[in-house]
C-alpha cells in the first residue's frame, strides 16, 4: 500500500534537496500557465483574429447591378451549398464614372438584380468581408488552438524539467554512492 504525504515539497525537512524545491516551483509555474496563461493566450488570439476580419479603413459599400444572369452553383444537390458565385456587375462611382468587375452574388440571380459590393478608397472592387458567424467561428478556433498550444508547450517544458531533475538526482545518488559505498562494508569486516 502506498502512502502519500501532501505538499511534502513545501514542508521544512533537512533531507529536502534543491532539486525537490525546483520541481515544486516548476509545478507551480505549470499550474499558473495552465490556469492563467493558456486561457489568456486563447482570448488574445481570438480577439486579434476577430479584429483582423474588419474591413480596412476607407472601404465602403455601394450598390451594383448584375449585367447578366449569374451562373448556377457548382455544388450539386444534397451537398454543401455555395455562398455565392462570381458574376459581372456594374457600378457607378460618385464622380459619375461607370465600372465593371466580378463580384460574389447569389447563384442564378437574374440580370438587373441589385447587389451590394465593397470598394476601397480608390473605388476598386474588393472581396466581401466575412460574415459575423464565420468571424466568430474562426476566432474561437484560433483561440482554442492558441490555448491548446500554450498548454502543450508548458506541459512539454515541465516534462523536460522533471526529466532533467530526475537525471540530476540520479547522478547525485551515484556520486554519493561512489563516495560512501566502499566504506559500507568495512565495519562488518573489521
Amino acid at each position: 500500500m502506498r502512502t502519500t504525504v501532501r505538499f511534502w515539497r513545501w514542508r521544512r525537512n533537512p533531507l529536502k534537496r534543491g532539486t525537490d524545491r525546483a520541481e515544486a516551483w516548476s509545478a507551480v509555474a505549470l499550474t499558473a500557465v495552465l490556469a492563467v496563461g493558456a486561457p489568456a493566450a486563447g482570448v488574445a488570439t481570438g480577439l486579434g483574429s476577430a479584429a483582423a476580419a474588419t474591413p480596412p479603413a476607407g472601404w465602403h459599400t455601394t450598390t451594383a447591378v448584375l449585367t447578366r444572369q449569374a451562373p448556377p452553383s457548382s455544388y450539386g444537390y444534397g451537398t454543401m451549398q455555395a455562398t455565392g458565385v462570381r458574376s459581372d456587375v456594374r457600378w457607378t462611382t460618385p464622380d459619375g464614372r461607370t465600372h465593371h468587375g466580378l463580384a460574389l452574388v447569389r447563384p442564378t440571380s437574374p440580370a438587373g438584380s441589385r447587389v451590394t459590393v465593397w470598394l476601397d478608397r480608390s473605388g476598386a472592387l474588393r472581396e466581401n468581408p466575412q460574415d459575423a458567424a464565420y468571424v466568430r467561428a474562426r476566432a474561437v478556433a484560433f483561440g482554442m488552438g492558441a490555448a491548446g498550444g500554450t498548454a502543450l508547450v508548458a506541459g512539454t517544458g515541465w516534462a523536460c524539467t522533471k526529466r532533467y531533475l530526475d537525471h540530476r538526482r540520479s547522478a547525485d545518488l551515484d556520486r554519493e554512492w561512489a563516495r560512501i559505498g566502499p566504506e559500507w562494508g568495512t565495519a562488518a569486516r573489521g
